[in-house]
C-alpha cells in the first residue's frame, strides 16, 4: 500500500490511466508495438490497482478504523464500571 506514498491515491489513479491512455495511443501510431504491448499491460495493472484502492480498500480502512475506535472507548467504558 505504501509504494506510492508521494502522491494522493486520486493523482495515482489519474496518472496511471492517462499513462494507459498515451500507451494505446502510441501503440496506434508507431510501429514500435512490444514496448507499447508491455508497457500498456504494466499501465493496465496500475491503473486497476490504483482504482480497487481508491474505490474500496481506502474506504475500508477508513470504515475499520473508526470501529477500532468505538470498540477502544467501549473497552475503556467497561473498565470503567
Amino acid at each position: 500500500m505504501a509504494r506510492f506514498s508521494a502522491i494522493s491515491p486520486q493523482s495515482q489513479c489519474w496518472l496511471f490511466h492517462i499513462a494507459f491512455v498515451l500507451n494505446v495511443a502510441g501503440m496506434m501510431l508507431t510501429d514500435m508495438w512490444l514496448p507499447m504491448v508491455v508497457g500498456t499491460i504494466i499501465t493496465t495493472y496500475l491503473s486497476v490497482d490504483a482504482w480497487v484502492r481508491l474505490r474500496y480498500v481506502l474506504p475500508l480502512k477508513k470504515e475499520l478504523r473508526q470501529v477500532q475506535h468505538e470498540l477502544d472507548n467501549l473497552r475503556q467504558q467497561q473498565r470503567d464500571q
